[in-house]
């Protein structure tokens, strides 16, 4: 199966940016598991190339995938919104093409309260392991995955059994919330048609579910670009290259949206990415993008705070 005119788009960036744990680069393609089914993606200029463990209706399944890679959305137009400097502007011209996907909601639920003091590879190892005890076998040639467990799957397992797949402390907020969504007190339906602040609200009710957790669901699946979440890494960023002082999230959460605007959740991705892929990303030549380009930019970061 292919998918056309996937124009101003990156698989590798896209799929390699840290919004999701369940992909892995074999060669030229990325095999993963969406929706319950082994996807098996190349990219060959603006044609995707597509292979399913499941049988594809092709009417439905193009603009799912569409979808879910974010390739509908026009983002050349959100990238210019952002561009609002030398280094920002350096990190959309060398990452072109990246998008935010639009994950199922149960899944980065419960993917992003497993992320919490954590690193890229323990998660992925994490949800492995669940999903290989409590999820599914699937196949695709002779590649082998699991469709991620449902919340009843989880809401009936004991804490031992999610501890003994190196879940942690994280184990009861996990169950807890498969056990919300399965008696419907945390009622995913309603939460994918809120608005930003009510759905981000609606899903800091739960425990294990922070401000930075409920951001990152708003972010990677409901849809919500102006959610920021700020983890380590873009306290950093913003820190370092905006305000240059320690600053408290709500302090890096006010400039961000005001230097930013409505766009802000795809002006963190580019800057987390490019962090991740430039180790000199803080280095005086790095710097003075900033202070050249945008010489009032920590005045208007002060000015936006007061």
């Amino acid at each position: 199966m292919q998918i056309r005119n996937a124009t101003d788009f990156s698989l590798k960036y896209t799929l390699e940016s840290g919004q999701s744990f369940r992909w892995t680069r074999i060669d030229d393609a990325y095999h993963g598991v969406v929706g319950g089914r082994i996807l098996k993606i190349c990219q060959i200029g603006t044609t995707l190339c597509v292979e399913s463990s499941a049988t594809e209706d092709e009417t439905t399944f193009v603009p799912f995938l569409r979808h879910y890679l974010d390739i509908g959305r026009d983002v050349p137009k959100i990238l210019a919104e952002v561009d609002n400097d030398a280094y920002m502007h350096r990190a959309i011209e060398k990452l072109w093409g990246m998008r935010i996907l639009n994950q199922e909601l149960w899944e980065t639920v419960a993917s992003f309260i497993l992320s919490q003091n954590n690193n890229v590879p323990r998660i992925r190892g994490i949800i492995r392991r669940l999903s290989e005890r409590f999820g599914e076998r699937l196949t695709l040639a002779r590649y082998v995955d699991y469709s991620f467990p449902t919340p009843d799957a989880l809401a009936t397992t004991t804490e031992d059994e999610l501890l003994a797949c190196g879940t942690g402390y994280r184990a009861s907020y996990l169950r807890d919330a498969a056990r919300a969504v399965v008696s419907g007190e945390l009622a995913l339906a309603s939460v994918k048609q809120m608005p930003y602040p009510e759905a981000k609200r609606e899903l800091m009710r739960r425990n294990g579910i922070g401000e930075k957790v409920a951001d990152c669901i708003c972010l990677f699946s409901l849809g919500h670009l102006e959610a920021l979440p700020i983890d380590v890494w873009i306290k950093r960023i913003f820190e370092t290259l905006y305000l240059r002082r320690r600053a408290t999230h709500h302090e890096i959460r006010d400039f961000a949206h005001t230097y930013f605007g409505e766009g802000v959740g795809y002006a963190q991705q580019y800057l987390f990415h490019y962090v991740h892929e430039y180790p000199d990303w803080a280095d005086a030549e790095h710097l003075s993008l900033i202070k050249a380009d945008v010489p009032t930019a920590i005045e208007n970061g002060k000015s936006a705070l007061n």
